[in-house]
C-alpha cells in the first residue's frame, strides 16, 4: 500500500490560506462574511507594471538560478539608501518565486535548530518542522512602543536552549511584525544583534513589509550586522503583487559557502523565477516616480485603516497596540478571559470559531502564531475593501478621515461593531 509519510501529515495546512480559501467558498455560496483572517493588500496593479508584464509575455528561456542580471542590479540600486552601501556590497542577490521560499532555503542550507520570537509569521515553525529541525521560542513584549525582544533574555534563551541539548543557530525576525502589525524599535536592534554576533547565530530579516512602516521610515538589521544577516523581502506587499509570486533575498557574504548553498537548493527546486516576471519587476525597482507614489499612498490608506482598527478595538476594552505597520492588529482578550470562560470559550481557537460560526467574521486565532491556546489573541487583517475605489479617491484628494473608512471600508467599520456584539454577548 502507498502512504502518505505520517510526518507531513502533522504539517497543518498554512492558516492564512485556509481562511482565505473558506472566506472565498462562503462568499461564492452568497454569504455576507467579514475578512479579517487573511492579508492581501487590496490595491490594484499600477499601469506601468501591466505594460511591463504584456510586453514581456514572449519571455520563454530558462534564466540563471540567482535571477536575472540587469534585475538584480536594479533591485541593489533601490535598496542601497534603504539597507546601505556596505550591506549592498557584502551581500549576493536571489530571485524566488516569492521570499517564503526563500525563507525555507536559509533555513534548509543553515545547520541546526530555529530560535523564533513567539508570536510570529505561520510559516516559520512548520518550514523548521519540514526539514527536521526544533524550535526554540524567544518571548517578546507587545505595547505601543512596539515589538520587544530582549537582548539579555535572547541570550538566556539560547544558552539554555544549548545546554538542554539543541542547537539555536538561526533566528528569524519579522517587522514591522505579522501578525502584531508592530515594529522592532530601532534602538533595540543594535543589542539585538550583538547577542546574535557573540553567539554566532544567523539572522534571518524578513523584511517583507519594509516598505508598509506607517512612520515611513524603512528600518534593518542588516545594518548592525551585516556579515550575519540574510534579508528578505518583496513585491507582495507594498505594492500588491502577491499573485506575481516575486521575492527577493540578500544573502551575506560573510557566511562562508551560503550563497553557493542556496544556488544549489534554487537548482534543484525552483530553477529560476518566470522570466516574463523578472524582467516585468526591473519596473519595480528604477524608482519611478509614478510606482514610488503608489507606494506611499498605498501605505497611507493601509495606515488609515489599521490604525482605525486599533482605536476601535481600544475602545471596547480590547488590549491591542496601536498599529505601526503591515496589515495588522493583535486583540488580546485577556480583560475579559473570565467572562468567555464561563462562556465556554478557553482558547483563542475557541474565540475564532465562535466569531466566524455566530457572526460570519474571519479572524485567526493566536494559537497560529506560534504562542499558547489559552493566551486569547487574534490576528486581525484590515485589507477588506476595494482598494482601486479608495486609491482613486485618495489620489483624487479625498481626506483620509473616519468618513473616508464609513465610506470605502463599510466592511472594517461593521467588523468593529462585530467585535463589540460579541463582547456585549458575555458581559
Amino acid at each position: 500500500m502507498i502512504k502518505i509519510d505520517p510526518f507531513i501529515e502533522k504539517i497543518p495546512h498554512s492558516p492564512t490560506l485556509w481562511a482565505n480559501d473558506l472566506v472565498h467558498q462562503k462568499r461564492g455560496q452568497g454569504e455576507q462574511v467579514f475578512h479579517m483572517g487573511f492579508g492581501e493588500s487590496p490595491f490594484p496593479v499600477p499601469d506601468r507594471l501591466q505594460k511591463a508584464l504584456a510586453m514581456s509575455a514572449h519571455r520563454c528561456e530558462y534564466l540563471p538560478v540567482q535571477g536575472l542580471d540587469g534585475l538584480i542590479n536594479v533591485i541593489c540600486d533601490y535598496y542601497r539608501p534603504l539597507l546601505g552601501d556596505e550591506v549592498i556590497e557584502n551581500t549576493d542577490v536571489v530571485i524566488a518565486p516569492g521570499s517564503k521560499l526563500i525563507l525555507y532555503a536559509l533555513q534548509m542550507a543553515i545547520e541546526g535548530d530555529l530560535l523564533m520570537p513567539a508570536p510570529s509569521w505561520v510559516s516559520y515553525e512548520p518550514q523548521a518542522m519540514m526539514i527536521g529541525t526544533d524550535v526554540v521560542k524567544v518571548p517578546v513584549t507587545l505595547d505601543d512602543g512596539g515589538y520587544h525582544i530582549d537582548s539579555e533574555g535572547l541570550r538566556f534563551v539560547i544558552k539554555a536552549a544549548r545546554a538542554n541539548g539543541q542547537n539555536p543557530t538561526k533566528i528569524i525576525l519579522n517587522y514591522p511584525n505579522n501578525p502584531t502589525g508592530l515594529s522592532i524599535p530601532k534602538d533595540e536592534l543594535g543589542s539585538i544583534a550583538k547577542v546574535c554576533q557573540d553567539e554566532g547565530v544567523l539572522i534571518i530579516s524578513d523584511e517583507i513589509y519594509g516598505l508598509v512602516s506607517f512612520d515611513d521610515t524603512y528600518s534593518s538589521i542588516s545594518k548592525y550586522a551585516p556579515d550575519i544577516t540574510a534579508v528578505t523581502t518583496g513585491l507582495s506587499k507594498h505594492l500588491s503583487l502577491g499573485g506575481w509570486r516575486f521575492g527577493v533575498g540578500f544573502i551575506p557574504k560573510g557566511v562562508e559557502g551560503l550563497y553557493p548553498a542556496i544556488r544549489h537548493i534554487i537548482s534543484e527546486t525552483w530553477s529560476c523565477v518566470a522570466a516574463p516576471i523578472q524582467q516585468a519587476c526591473i519596473e519595480a525597482y528604477k524608482g519611478h516616480e509614478d510606482i514610488e507614489r503608489h507606494i506611499r499612498d498605498c501605505t497611507s490608506i493601509h495606515r488609515l485603516m489599521n490604525k482605525t482598527i486599533s482605536r476601535g478595538l481600544k475602545d471596547l476594552g480590547i488590549e491591542c497596540a496601536m498599529a505601526q505597520g503591515a496589515f495588522y492588529n493583535y486583540p488580546n482578550f485577556a480583560p475579559f478571559k473570565a467572562a468567555l470562560a464561563a462562556g465556554g470559550l478557553f482558547t483563542s481557537q475557541d474565540i475564532h470559531e465562535k466569531l466566524l460560526n455566530d457572526y460570519n467574521l474571519a479572524t485567526l486565532p493566536g494559537a497560529a502564531f506560534g504562542v499558547e491556546a489559552e493566551v486569547l489573541t487574534l490576528r486581525v487583517s484590515g485589507c477588506d475593501y476595494d482598494g482601486a475605489k479608495a486609491l482613486e479617491a485618495y489620489q483624487g484628494g479625498e481626506a483620509l478621515d473616519g468618513a473616508f473608512v464609513a465610506k470605502y471600508a463599510p466592511n472594517i467599520i461593521r467588523s468593529l461593531d462585530i467585535f463589540g456584539e460579541f463582547i456585549a454577548e458575555y458581559t
